[in-house]
């Protein structure tokens, strides 16, 4: 009776959690052009002139942007193919756009469909640790480049005081490269770990997640590199695209910096996705820059449209595929 009580609180709270999320996200896009000085009327009619042939070019952008990034997951994670690298971005993407702190669902979900297709939990932990540094180091790449424009740019106002908010960021990061520089500090670390999470083992479990990792590293580093670049480089030219078929003219300087500041509000998940966040903070950098705030808000919304909902669709789709297949497959095995 307990358990049943205890699961049915726990659903509860997860369904209240989903329709605040919801309502938050929702709340924030729509403020979105009245807080920058517009109206949803002008946006609308920006976002008009967007043609499909210039949709069908943003979205081969943006999927070639996809793949490029699978070179990075499939180099950390030895034996997994391009393709089942981009299912796992694209379903685990899906998932944590969707449900407030959808990135431990998505998560879960890509250890099943690891584990299905013969990769061990170890592999996997070493593939999670790795893509995350991975991605939180070439977030805070771009961030420290665009801050080195600052006094070109005279775009200190895009950034302002708000981002000693993100501190515990780069703090994280220089105490994860201090574990992967030294041994002795995983242990620390590990066995301060132990204390708060009890049976964790983490005191004997880091250093061999360390070096496995740094192992990855070292025969990965290659593509990793060659890949996050190129993402990077092809998430900026969807950018200037998506500015350059509503004929909203913004240099690629500041589109980079707005770049900059839409991944540092990524790693804000207040929301699924960081959405209405992201929307919000990033027009508002591109307005305090010299932007036209209708056309800011048409040309962002737009990008995030291939960037955050696209992945929606897609990689419900997918997932829907995989478990199929993966029906079929025990069918045919029973």
């Amino acid at each position: 009776m307990m358990n049943e009580r205890e699961r049915l609180s726990g659903w509860r709270r997860r369904l209240l959690t989903s329709v605040l999320s919801a309502l938050v996200t929702g709340a924030l896009v729509v403020f979105l052009p009245r807080a920058v000085g517009s109206t949803w009327r002008e946006v609308g009619n920006i976002l008009a002139r967007v043609s499909v042939g210039s949709l069908i070019l943003l979205a081969v952008v943006w999927l070639a942007g996809l793949w490029a990034h699978s070179f990075v997951l499939a180099a950390s994670l030895p034996g997994l193919s391009k393709r089942r690298a981009l299912t796992l971005s694209l379903t685990g993407s899906a998932v944590a756009n969707v449900l407030p702190l959808g990135g431990a669902v998505g998560t879960a979900l890509n250890f099943t469909m690891v584990r299905r297709w013969g990769f061990t939990r170890n592999a996997f932990g070493s593939y999670i640790t790795v893509t995350t540094l991975l991605n939180v180091v070439s977030k805070l790449g771009v961030i420290a480049i665009a801050l080195g424009l600052v006094p070109i740019l005279h775009s200190a106002a895009a950034f302002g005081p708000s981002s000693l908010l993100f501190l515990p960021v780069p703090v994280a990061v220089l105490l994860g490269v201090w574990i992967l520089a030294d041994e002795r500090a995983a242990k620390i670390v590990g066995r301060q770990l132990d204390k708060v999470f009890r049976r964790s083992r983490l005191e004997e479990r880091l250093p061999r997640f360390r070096r496995t990792t740094l192992h990855l590293m070292r025969t990965g580093w290659r593509p990793m590199t060659g890949g996050m670049v190129a993402y990077l480089a092809l998430q900026l030219a969807l950018l200037w695209l998506c500015f350059q078929v509503l004929h909203v003219p913004l240099g690629l300087a500041v589109l980079f910096t707005a770049l900059a500041v839409e991944r540092l509000l990524t790693l804000v998940a207040i929301t699924p996705g960081s959405a209405g966040v992201v929307e919000i903070g990033t027009t508002a950098a591109l307005v305090a820059l010299g932007g036209d705030p209708a056309g800011v808000a048409a040309g962002l919304l737009l990008f995030r449209g291939f960037t955050f909902l696209m992945e929606i669709p897609v990689g419900g789709v997918m997932l829907a595929i995989w478990t199929s297949l993966q029906r079929r497959a025990q069918a045919v095995a029973a």
